[in-house]
């Protein structure tokens, strides 16, 4: 596999940007419910629906905006536009920390996706940074890190939440946390935000081939740092006791010093050096090629070619069946499981038949269910997931993982009826297999989409359009799939929702022999 010597500290500042933002989305998973309920004008039966809605209108706002931010990046650059967004992140976490109705609570949310370019600029970015051949690693690493947020996220929002209660010899009845019950987990969130702004103004570089060239005040601050505490090493290994070799006429120190001034003369300091997309090539900024950067200054073809399309449509297609998958699952593994009239679970050599109920499990067996899934996640994506794409190509990887989904979508529904014993070694594999399979097929998108635009300069505003329709099939689904989910326990029809999902991926699955890994 490629090595990543040269961006390295960049993807990690991305995979931080991405991680810190995967924290804020998944940390109100947990309590969303109770926030809710804790919302006195909602009534009993409209909580769940509110609390759905917490979720769907964040992603429906990202999908109104994403490609408004594609073309304000590309006016006035990427890193200013993802510290903007950093900023409203903090913003939003706050409002939706102090909100205190349901009315401001979904204003917070719908306001945090509104102002959220950052899903799609991180991976502007990476796909600007890495060579064609690094790209397995770079974006496998971005989305490793990301992973860690999705691990991280809901234990954070399930152990700070409401904390008078959870902490009562901590925390008083009469503070402001009781008043406020959600702030704290929103603070959590806020201060690594905060951090990750600070890490990001002070080592991320400005990755569009138009603003390479500009100063940037961060960057310069962190190198004086750097230079600094260099200058102050070399200072203190000049005090150590070694001999110094002088020349005949004992100037030797002199002359040392002489020759590094003069050799430094001529080169002006990191910092207000400034170099065009051309010189990158022979100034070894990075490990990409001088063909790739010069790629950058061509002229831009039609933007949303055909295969644009099909990339975008793809993507969307895998957002709209994955998330869905997700929020049904939840919903899935709390269902009481169908019983008969001796109060038996039916099960037995005609369980595939029959899809009737769920698998009644409590709350808390549910949360280490899908913990062993972001364990595994984390497991596999630094490693295992760049392997295989680098060892199959992004595009036949691609093709496999989203032809094996319909087939997982359809047996899915049937495991409730498997003996009690057999029920979690069925259901964990199938879970993990799918983990697996996002991951792999995110990580192939995001490759496809990088090597099929007709332009570097039209990579911002393409990642712009795909998250913005990823954006909102990941709201429509779930909807979708909710009513679906709804429909099937009333007629004992669990399988209607996973064979809809199923349908989904296969057409997916289909669309996929029409694209290509090149631009037309």
């Amino acid at each position: 596999m490629a090595s990543l010597a040269g961006i390295r500290l960049q993807l990690w500042v991305l995979g931080a940007i991405r991680a810190t933002e995967a924290i804020a989305w998944t940390s109100i998973f947990p309590y969303a419910y109770y926030m809710v309920q804790s919302f006195h004008q909602v009534k009993q039966d409209q909580v769940a629906f509110y609390a759905g809605s917490l979720v769907a209108v964040f992603t429906f706002c990202e999908f109104l905006s994403g490609m408004v931010w594609a073309r304000i990046s590309d006016r006035i650059g990427r890193k200013p536009t993802l510290m903007i967004g950093i900023l409203c992140s903090i913003v939003a976490a706050l409002c939706f920390g102090f909100a205190r109705s349901i009315e401001l609570a979904i204003a917070a949310r719908a306001f945090g996706g509104l102002f959220n370019p950052n899903v799609f600029l991180v991976q502007t970015c990476t796909g600007e940074l890495a060579a064609r051949e690094q790209q397995a690693n770079a974006f496998s690493l971005v989305t490793f890190i990301r992973s860690l947020g999705n691990l991280i996220g809901p234990v954070l929002g399930g152990l700070l939440a409401h904390p008078v209660a959870l902490y009562p010899s901590v925390f008083s009845e009469h503070s402001v946390w009781a008043h406020y019950r959600y702030l704290l987990p929103n603070l959590a969130v806020v201060s690594m935000q905060l951090s990750t702004m600070i890490m990001a103004v002070l080592f991320l570089r400005e990755t569009h081939p138009n603003f390479i060239n500009r100063h940037d005040v961060g960057l310069s601050i962190s190198q004086s740092f750097h230079g600094f505490f260099q200058s102050l090493l070399t200072g203190m290994r000049q005090f150590s006791y070694s001999p110094l070799r002088a020349d005949r006429s004992g100037h030797g120190a002199d002359n040392a010093i002489d020759d590094y001034e003069l050799e430094n003369q001529g080169s002006p300091p990191a910092a207000t050096r400034h170099l065009n997309p051309a010189e990158l090539c022979s100034e070894n900024q990075g490990s990409r090629t001088c063909e790739e950067v010069k790629e950058e200054g061509a002229p831009p073809g039609r933007t949303f070619s055909s295969q644009i399309i099909l990339q975008i449509l793809s993507l969307s297609l895998l957002a709209f069946h994955k998330v869905s998958s997700d929020t049904t699952m939840g919903s899935f593994l709390a269902l009481a499981p169908s019983q008969d009239q001796h109060g038996d679970s039916v099960h037995g050599p005609g369980f595939l038949l029959e899809a009737k109920g769920g698998f009644g499990f409590n709350t808390q067996k549910i949360g280490v269910i899908f913990l062993t899934e972001a364990i595994f996640r984390v497991m596999i994506q630094g490693a295992v997931v760049p392997f295989l794409i680098t060892r199959l190509g992004a595009l036949k990887a691609y093709r496999w993982a989203l032809g094996i989904y319909p087939a997982m979508y359809l047996v899915t529904p049937f495991f409730p009826g498997l003996p009690s014993s057999w029920k979690l070694v069925a259901l964990l594999p199938d879970l993990w297999s799918k983990v697996a399979l996002s991951s792999i097929g995110y990580v192939c998108s995001a490759i496809l989409i990088t090597n099929t635009v007709p332009s570097k300069q039209a990579l911002a505003k393409i990642n712009g359009a795909a998250a913005s329709f990823g954006c909102l099939a990941r709201s429509v689904g779930p909807l979708l799939s909710g009513k679906l989910f709804d429909l099937g326990v009333q007629r004992g029809h669990m399988e209607i929702p996973f064979w809809l999902l199923a349908a989904v991926a296969l057409a997916g699955a289909g669309e996929s022999i029409f694209l290509a890994d090149h631009p037309e």
